[in-house]
């Protein structure tokens, strides 16, 4: 029994109560997932998965893909609010990066839908946490079944789907109230079932959220609030299916998802006008900084059985268009000499767009024998067009710069490059089409009744068209490029799988991941020229290379007590080569990417739930990360772009989630329940002071320990509940920023502040 021996360490007090506990205690819930193309339990999945059920995010208060991050081991969610709408990060086990192709696949049920980091403004949006079946987070590279955009795990949102025999319905409501800011609130409802028995079904959804702001817009100048809690939130989301069986083997199901997210405002705050500690969150921008990010998602999915296989079939089409207003103002007047708006009715907006198109097409066959072979093969095409473009406007620029100089310069003398259409500085605008086609299989062999080897491959063709175009003084000119560039990656994946007993397993795992490459806007040398000499340049690269990961992993997986205590344990190693990295230029605000290097990234994870008695259900789920880069990289003039033993992974090394929760009985109608849950994060590390980009002005997290706790009764389907989020209300500075080296104008950001709140669930 060594797999069980792995962990007995570590569960000893839970495994105490448990035993103790009374043997016609039920046991855990048992999740079924998808992670490997077909069902399966969780238990019974030879990877490391993490999955959530609708009912169980409810009673956690997860409603966003933060929080799922929070309760995920390996799972790392960034938002740097020093904009509004971009700026986010996801990476599982350290795979992390916020340029080129994304490291992690975020999919809807079967269809991807992450972004590439194009231009300037380029971030992925998540599916709200309403009407889910569940949530399925895959750690490590999947490469195999899932391609080219999860070379280091994958975050799945699963819908439910019309069910032909049976009615089901399902509402939630909330109201809560944020210490120092505006009140929030939601409401959704969603009812399901046939329309005709057996043959003809429905699901439907709407869904409206509002989250209150808690940052103030001042007026530098005055002082004078020009809109108290502005960074606000409102979200939409909807959802229709239909399947129709025209026999009893063939489901045809056509859906239409929907999902609208307007921020007012940003959520980041001035340091210089702040005081966290008596909740006085303010910034000085002189425009308002929103954001607006909708998307369409229509699909067509077909599930056909016949003897000895299945085949699913889906097509899809992504449609999403965000765009958002920056405000420019500091920054230009930083690039003259000083960070302070210093002109009556100085402004300066940027305006943002990014477009996704994407087309996806993939069929799967797969085996539904009993037999020692078990097999999934499949196809897929996919075809993703984006579109990013940028326009800065500012009207004073001309008369900064002549203050600045005694009026030698304005401009056109100053930048060598006059207005654009009157006053626009930079007008850009970046295309990325990416056209795949792939073909992908993987087999399990049951070697004995104990042991079971699997081997898998996904081969594909990526061919990447890109073109550049920008103008204005910022671009110091002209710019118009364009490219092309072809890549036929292999992913494999071998895996054994040893059952020790029916309630517990051992299994190791060796697979691969990729990420294409790219291509990216040069920067602006008329005003980068000193950041591009440092570094050996005269002009910053316009592609970049693909990087891939190779991932080992041996794990295990237990049901003690006759299922009264699930563990999950799983060590990891990952070899990360050519690995793609943004160069930040610090004396003129801007970046570009480039390969630099590898990186080793090593970790564990794992997870401890235990129904020790009857009542009380306790959890631990903790992770450990250690990124590096292998080797020292320098630029062409001898400065350091990355150097051996840096961090690669800017998020914490160590996190931890422990949960309690006890439920009782009210009476023969009332059920009660109180759950409490401490999430831990380390501190995030500090930069390598040997890097060309490192700036002593740009602190990082600290650790961060967060507490929530919720309270409610249950009775008929009805659960009303009251909670509060960041119990302590603990303020963290999540890490500084500036637009320019030795700037005194920081940025930062932190936690919601203390919210409270009811909310109340229905089911049937």
């Amino acid at each position: 029994m060594a797999a069980t021996s792995l962990a007995c360490p570590l569960l000893a007090p839970t495994l105490a109560l448990a035993a103790a506990a009374d043997n016609s205690s039920d046991g855990l819930e048992e999740i079924v997932v998808t992670a490997t193309r077909r069902e399966e339990k969780l238990s019974q999945v030879p990877a490391s998965v993490a999955a959530f059920t609708q009912e169980k995010m409810d009673v956690q208060g997860v409603r966003d893909i933060d929080d799922i991050a929070r309760l995920t081991p390996g799972l790392n969610f960034t938002r740097q609010n020093y904009f509004t709408g971009s700026n986010t990060n996801i990476s599982i086990r350290g795979i992390q990066s916020d340029v080129g192709a994304a490291t992690t696949g975020i999919y809807v049920d079967d269809v991807p839908i992450q972004v590439r980091a194009l231009g300037f403004s380029s971030a992925n949006t998540y599916p709200k946490i309403f009407d889910l079946q569940r949530v399925e987070v895959l750690r490590g590279p999947q490469g195999t079944l899932f391609g080219a955009g999860a070379e280091g795990g994958a975050v799945r949102f699963i819908t439910p789907q019309p069910d032909l025999e049976k009615y089901s319905g399902y509402a939630r409501s909330e109201v809560a109230f944020t210490d120092g800011g505006d009140p929030s609130y939601e409401m959704g409802a969603a009812v399901g079932g046939p329309i005709v028995q057996d043959k003809l079904a429905f699901r439907a959804s709407a869904w409206y959220r509002r989250d209150g702001g808690w940052v103030d817009r001042d007026d530098p100048a005055t002082g004078a609030t020009q809109q108290a809690n502005a960074n606000y939130q409102t979200s939409k989301a909807g959802k229709l299916a239909l399947t129709w069986a025209p026999t009893e083997n063939i489901r045809v199901t056509p859906s239409l998802y929907y999902q609208d997210v307007y921020t007012n405002d940003t959520s980041g705050y001035w340091e210089q006008l702040s005081n966290p500690g008596d909740g006085q969150y303010r910034t000085g921008y002189t425009l308002q900084q929103p954001a607006h990010d909708r998307y369409y998602l229509p699909s067509l999915t077909v599930n056909a059985d016949f003897d000895g296989f299945s085949l699913t079939a889906v097509t899809a089409y992504f449609d999403r268009n965000e765009h958002e207003t920056r405000d420019y103002t500091n920054f230009d007047a930083e690039l003259i000499g000083t960070p302070y708006v210093t002109l009556p009715g100085q402004h300066a907006p940027g305006y943002f767009q990014d477009k996704q198109d994407n087309f996806s097409q993939e069929v799967r066959l797969q085996s539904t024998g009993s037999g020692p072979f078990t097999w999934v093969a499949g196809a897929y095409y996919g075809h993703e067009h984006q579109v990013s473009t940028q326009l800065n406007q500012d009207h004073y620029m001309n008369t900064l710069i002549e203050n600045a100089t005694g009026g030698l310069y304005d401009v056109a003398s100053w930048y060598g490059v006059p207005y654009l259409a009157g006053d626009y500085l930079y007008d850009s605008r970046t295309e990325s089409t990416t056209e795949q086609i792939a073909g992908f299989g993987q087999v399990d062999y049951a070697i004995t009744d104990a042991l079971k080897a699997t081997v898998g491959v996904r081969v594909a063709h990526i061919r990447l068209t890109h073109s550049q175009e920008a103008a204005g003084p910022f671009a110091g000119g002209t710019i118009d490029e364009s490219g092309a560039s072809t890549e036929t990656p292999v992913t494999p994946k071998f895996g054994l799988t040893y059952q020790v007993d029916p309630d517990s397993m051992v299994y190791a795992t060796a697979s691969k991941g990729f990420r294409p490459g790219g291509a990216q806007t040069a920067v602006p040398a008329s005003f980068c020229g000193a950041d591009l000499t440092s570094l050996g340049l005269t002009k910053s690269p316009t592609t970049y290379d693909s990087d891939t990961t190779w991932s080992y992993e041996l794990g295990t997986k237990n049901s003690l007590l006759g299922g009264r205590v699930q563990t999950e344990l799983s060590g990891y190693w990952i070899n990360w080569s050519n690995v793609q990295r943004s160069i930040y230029l610090s004396k003129c605000g801007s970046s570009y990417i480039t390969n630099a290097g590898s990186i080793t990234s090593k970790g564990m994870d794992l997870s401890v739930q235990g129904k020790v008695t009857h009542n009380l259900t306790l959890g631990v789920v903790l992770g450990y990360n250690d990124a590096t880069f292998d080797q020292t990289v320098l630029g062409g003039s001898g400065a350091v772009l990355a150097d051996k033993g840096e961090a690669a992974y800017t998020g914490p090394k160590f996190t931890m989630t422990i949960s309690g929760q006890y439920d009782f009985t009210l009476s023969d109608r009332y059920d009660g329940y109180a759950r409490i849950d401490y999430s831990y994060a380390g501190p995030s590390p500090q930069q390598d002071t040997q890097i060309y980009s490192y700036d002593p002005m740009l602190t990082v997290a600290p650790d961060i320990s967060t507490i929530n706790i919720r309270t409610g009764v249950k009775v008929d389907g009805t659960d009303v509940s009251f909670f509060v989020n960041n119990l302590t209300n603990t303020h963290p500075s999540l890490g500084a920023f500036h637009q320019f080296y030795g700037s005194p104008l920081l940025t930062n950001s932190t936690l919601r502040p203390r919210t409270m709140g009811l909310t109340a669930t229905y089911r049937y």
